[in-house]
This record gives structure tokens, C-alpha cells and sequence, in this order.
């Protein structure tokens, strides 16, 4: 007979044992024992035989004869012989009839049993738990600590146990077996990630998403995976770092186990704080990371390369940054969480992030050799289904050039969603000459950027009813070929000759000088602009 089970951690760094962990460790040798408890702590460090006038403590078991009279006394007054400590943990051996259990006592009773052996057997029990903790604090020291204090607890939990972070790569396990989940590689960091499918799956599971909120042990259900999982999420100063997980596919998941994983989660997360585990804590800070490089924040140059290194990425490796939004404003904007992950999905040698209403993505060309053009098509669909447009920027060669990278991104998106262009992907290389007009034309008017002698030669045409404005324009549009501009204007090729004459003595402009022509050039487009 078993009371409700609840749990209370210890405030110090070693572990203590709960008549429930007892209970659960003695079942196999003594399957036919009793259990009384309403309230069950894990606050207990060892054994007592039990005597009269013993001092007690709640911090012990205490054995004794269920028909010893002082120990029943004891059991039901509560307290020392001095009235100082409550009695609250007891282990009889004996007839279980006459005992008078108190509700503020947790109570094991072992009928047929030998009061030495059930010594010997809860002693083994304090020994394994404590040789537990042990190697745990020694696991610090360890090559891989987390991977070690996961094979120092299999003897504990007896089946096998994993670490996830938030992005649910797979940090470190104990043991394989029969039936456990096949993990696939990541092809970006070579390192093992729950399948992808099984992850989308989580992202509707209602009983999934409400685990994300939970702060104490929690058995997830056998629906989702066919076994149930004992789990514990990792709450690193309220921020989820990741869950601890063991499958229930060797033996039984105990009561008795929760308490246990509780403290391990404490263990792991100590070792976190400390930096201990590197990985984890920086594949948490990534997304921040990057936000922070993007938003112009002033990063310490060992902090970036420190990140470059962890993505296994280099320095002068060649990068593409995109920029993802919705094509038009009054279109809401696909599922962040679904687009995020499928460009996740589509761009392993990438990064993307949600950044200030749309989609960053920064690519490392050079991972997995690709091109800009094989990033555009893998993207396709997403654009087209998802009424998104992107801009791209130009290929960058130094990873410390990637916040102007972004602009460019930023600016050939911004520039093309103002054009009459009907595609959705732009290129800043098609926009350069309109960025630089936008920019310039943020310090000085239009009529101020372009060649005052364009506009001399169009107040003329104005007054004169020419038409020597258009036919310069003509002719350098078509690189001053004489042939094809003459027959644009329907003119004779004489006539053509007559009005460049014209053109130069008007307007003072020499076509023969090559830095003159790109003035006009310039000149013709930002007027058109204007108009």
C-alpha cells in the first residue's frame, strides 16, 4: 500500500535518498513488502538500527522489530525521548498488525524477512546511490563530462539516457539497445540530431508542446513513441536549455527514478553555468549571437571567431546573406516557426534567424560548395507558396563583412519590392546603381545630383521646340553607334551629325571624354527617376 509520492530536492550538492527510492530498490528481494506514505522527501543519508533512547534525526531510516514495543511507541509518539526530532522514516521487519502508522510517518514493512539481511540490503542501496553521486562530481573532470555522467547513472535509471538541447540535437547518451530512436546527422556539424520527421511531429503533438512548460520530472506517454519517457527539462535561469530523457525500454520506470533525474538535471546544469559544457550553451546563444553581430552591436573579435569555430566555419570562407519578407504588407506572413525550419531544412551549410519582422539567412557558400544559384532554387517553393520575396546579396569573402552583407540584402529587397519587377528574388548586383542614387539622393535633391548641362539642353529643347534632349540620350543609350541611333530617330545620318554639333555648343558637353558620357548616363536615369 502506497501513499501519494511527492519529492523535495535538497538544497546541497549530494544526493539523498527518499523511502520511495528504498522501496523500489527492495522490491525485487522483497516483492510482498508494505508502504505507508503520505508525504515522501528525499532528505536521507543512511541507516539506523533503532534502540530505546536513541537520538534520532530525519535525515535517517531507522530499523527495527515491528514488535519491538519502544520502536512502535516511537513510531507513534514521533518524536526522541527528549521530544526534540520528529520520527518521519521507519523500516519494520515483522507482522505488519498492531502498528499504529501516524500520517506524518513514511512506513516500509517486510513480513518475512531476517532483520540482517534487510540491513545488508538497505545499506547496498545508501552504498550504490552514494558511489553514484560520487562519479557524477568526478565526471567534471572528464574529456566529455556530460557523456560521462550520463554511463555513471545507467546503474540508477537501467535504461538508456540522452541529452537534447532546444534545437534537439542529440549532446550525449549513455547506451544503445534494441528499438531506440535511430538519430540522423546533421551534414552542417556532422553531429547527431533527433529525425527531422519526429521533430515536425512534436511541433503539433499538443502533449508534447505542454512538456515545454514543465519544471519537474514528467513521463511522457507511449503514444508518440510506442514506450514511455521519463524526462527533465534542463531550466537554466528560466531559459530551457534542453531535456533529459530515459526510454523505458530495459526495465520499468520507477517512482523512485524521479527524484533521481531531478538531481541529475542539477548536476548537468551546475556544469553548464560553470562552461563546462561549451556546446550547449553555445548553440543556445547562437540565434543571439547573430542577432547581435546583425544589429551592429560591438562583439569582441575572439567572441566571432569563437562562433566561426563552433559552425566549423572559417574566416575568409565565401558567404551569401539573404533576406526574406512578405511581398506585400497586407499578406500575413507563413508560420515563422514552419518557414524558419523548413529554410533550416533546405540550407544545412546556413544560418537562419527571425530578425526584425522577416527571415536573415547566412550562408556558408564554401561548406558544402555550393552556389548562390543552388541556395536560390532550394528556396523556391517556400517564395512562391509563400508570398515571400528575398533579396541576395553579392558573395562576400570575409565572415567580418557579413553585417554589410546584410544591407545589401536589406537594400536590393527594399529596392526591388519599389520596382515594377514581378519576380521575387533580386539581386543586389542588378540594384547597385539605384542604391547608389538612393543614397546620394538622401543628402541632396534630384535636380542637384544630376549634370547641370542636361538640364540647360531641356530648357532649351523648351523653348526652341527641339529635340536635342532625346537624341543625346538616344545616342549614348546605344553606345554611340551612329547607324542604330539615327534609325531610332528616324533621321538621316547627316541630320544626327548636325545635332551632336549642336549638343556640344549649347551645352558645352565634349562626347569624346569617357568620364563625361557616365555623368550624362547617370544624369539621364536620375531625371527619369524623378519623373
Amino acid at each position: 500500500m502506497s501513499g501519494q509520492f511527492n519529492f523535495l530536492e535538497s538544497k546541497s550538492m549530494h544526493f539523498q535518498l527518499s523511502m520511495q527510492i528504498l522501496y523500489d530498490n527492495m522490491l525485487e528481494h522483497y516483492p510482498q513488502m508494505l508502504f505507508f506514505s503520505k508525504t515522501d522527501f528525499t532528505c536521507l543519508d543512511n541507516l539506523r538500527l533503532y534502540y530505546k533512547g536513541l537520538e534520532t534525526s530525519s535525515s535517517y531510516v531507522y530499523l527495527a522489530d515491528s514488535r519491538d514495543p519502544d520502536a512502535r511507541k516511537a513510531l507513534f509518539s514521533g518524536f526522541s525521548s527528549q521530544g526534540a526530532s520528529r520520527i518521519l522514516h521507519w523500516i519494520f521487519v515483522g507482522p505488519s498488525e498492531g502498528l499504529d502508522i501516524p500520517e506524518n510517518s513514511a512506513v516500509i514493512v517486510i513480513e518475512n524477512a531476517s532483520l540482517l539481511a534487510v540491513v545488508e540490503q538497505v545499506q547496498n542501496i545508501f552504498t550504490k546511490y552514494h558511489q553514484w553521486d560520487y562519479l557524477l562530481h568526478l565526471a567534471s573532470d572528464s574529456e566529455e563530462p556530460l557523456t560521462e555522467m550520463l554511463k555513471v547513472s545507467v546503474p540508477i535509471f537501467q535504461n538508456p539516457i540522452f541529452v537534447h538541447d532546444t534545437n534537439f540535437y542529440v549532446l550525449a547518451w549513455s547506451h544503445r539497445v534494441p528499438n531506440m530512436l535511430v538519430w540522423d546527422q546533421d551534414p552542417r556539424t556532422g553531429w547527431n540530431i533527433i529525425p527531422l520527421s519526429l521533430i515536425n511531429d512534436f511541433k503539433v503533438d499538443v502533449e508534447y508542446l505542454n512538456t515545454l512548460k514543465t519544471r519537474t520530472p514528467s513521463l511522457f506517454s507511449a503514444e508518440q513513441r510506442g514506450y514511455p519517457i521519463l524526462f527533465m527539462n534542463l531550466w537554466n535561469d528560466g531559459v530551457y536549455e534542453g531535456r533529459i530523457c530515459v526510454d523505458e525500454l530495459e526495465t520499468p520506470i520507477m517512482p523512485g527514478q524521479y527524484p533521481a533525474i531531478a538531481y541529475l538535471s542539477r548536476m548537468i546544469l551546475s556544469f553548464i553555468k560553470k562552461g563546462s559544457l561549451f556546446r550547449l550553451s553555445m548553440q543556445n546563444d547562437l540565434p543571439q549571437f547573430f542577432q547581435d553581430y546583425l544589429d551592429g552591436k560591438n562583439l569582441d573579435q575572439a567572441r566571432i571567431l569563437n562562433y566561426l569555430n563552433y559552425l566549423n566555419w572559417k574566416r575568409m570562407d565565401r558567404y551569401l546573406c539573404l533576406r526574406l519578407e512578405a511581398k506585400r504588407q497586407d499578406i500575413q506572413m507563413v508560420s515563422s516557426a514552419a518557414a524558419l525550419g523548413h529554410i533550416q531544412t533546405q540550407i544545412p551549410e546556413g544560418h537562419a534567424l527571425i530578425y526584425e519582422n522577416g527571415f536573415t539567412v547566412i550562408v556558408n557558400l564554401s561548406y558544402s560548395h555550393s552556389s548562390s544559384s543552388d541556395i536560390i532554387r532550394r528556396l523556391s517553393l517556400l517564395l512562391r507558396e509563400g508570398l515571400l520575396e528575398m533579396g541576395v546579396s553579392s558573395e562576400i569573402h570575409d565572415f567580418f563583412q557579413i553585417p554589410q552583407g546584410h544591407l545589401q540584402a536589406c537594400a536590393a529587397l527594399n529596392l526591388g519590392q519599389n520596382s515594377s519587377s514581378m519576380i521575387w528574388c533580386h539581386h543586389f548586383d542588378d540594384y547597385i546603381l539605384e542604391f547608389l542614387l538612393k543614397k546620394s539622393s538622401e543628402s541632396l535633391p534630384p535636380n542637384l545630383l544630376c549634370s547641370q548641362k542636361l538640364l540647360i539642353l531641356k530648357q532649351y529643347d523648351t523653348k526652341n521646340n527641339t529635340d536635342f534632349y532625346n537624341t543625346l540620350k538616344i545616342y549614348l543609350e546605344l553606345e554611340r553607334n551612329v547607324l542604330q541611333t539615327a534609325k531610332a530617330l528616324f533621321i538621316h545620318r547627316s541630320t544626327l551629325f548636325y545635332r551632336l554639333e549642336r549638343i556640344g555648343k549649347i551645352a558645352d558637353i565634349d562626347l569624346e571624354n569617357s568620364k563625361e558620357r557616365l555623368i550624362l548616363r547617370i544624369s539621364f536615369y536620375i531625371l527619369e527617376q524623378e519623373s
